[in-house]
């Protein structure tokens, strides 16, 4: 009877427990895949600038190294960093430690991805910039590319790889975030 009742509970409270593990490595899994999977993939064209989007310090240096190759590669004669608290640190470093030689500028005010391309198109389209090469990481990729559509640029999408040491939590909280952001964006008439 009472024995039994409570074995029960155990395995369901088990089954449910390994469920919502599960569903917590599953879903940012699923949901990074499903937001990759529609990226258009990097063409190899030249553009006019590479624009690389601020996203904290855990990926600012992996974004200005793949900023620094790009120019290196002649694909880009210029860089261009928007984002509020990481423009200046990432233009310190594309200057410092990478020596990047092509001019190195950006904006510091943008908050958000919408703000990102509004700032960056108010800036370098009067500058004749038209295409360009956007750098960010490979969730925020696809509504970065379709925002900075939307204010008139010709985007190239180049995601940038997450560190290694970046944690599976980290990236199920961007995985969510994006998530979220890809829809509300949608239906805010973002794109």
């Amino acid at each position: 009877g009472a024995g039994l009742r409570r074995q029960q509970r155990r395995r369901w409270a088990l089954r449910a427990g390994l469920g919502l593990l599960l569903a917590a490595v599953a879903v940012p899994v699923l949901t990074t895949a499903a937001l990759v999977a529609f990226i258009p993939p990097d063409s190899g064209q030249t553009a006019d600038a590479v624009v690389i989007l601020g996203r904290g310090s855990d990926l600012r240096d992996l974004r200005t190294a793949v900023a620094a190759d790009l120019v290196k590669a002649e694909r880009a004669p210029r860089i261009f960093v928007s984002g509020s608290g990481d423009a200046p640190q990432m233009v310190e470093i594309l200057q410092q430690d990478y020596t990047v030689t092509a001019p190195v500028d950006g904006e510091n005010c943008s908050r958000t991805t919408r703000e990102n391309a509004q700032y960056s198109a108010q800036l370098l389209q009067p500058q004749g910039v038209q295409r360009i090469i956007l750098v960010t990481d490979a969730p925020h990729m696809l509504r970065s590319h379709l925002t900075f559509r939307h204010v008139g640029f010709d985007v190239i999408s180049h995601p940038s790889p997450f560190p290694q040491d970046f944690g599976l939590r980290s990236q199920m909280v961007l995985a969510f975030r994006e998530t979220a952001g890809f829809v509300t964006y949608g239906l805010l008439g973002r794109f």
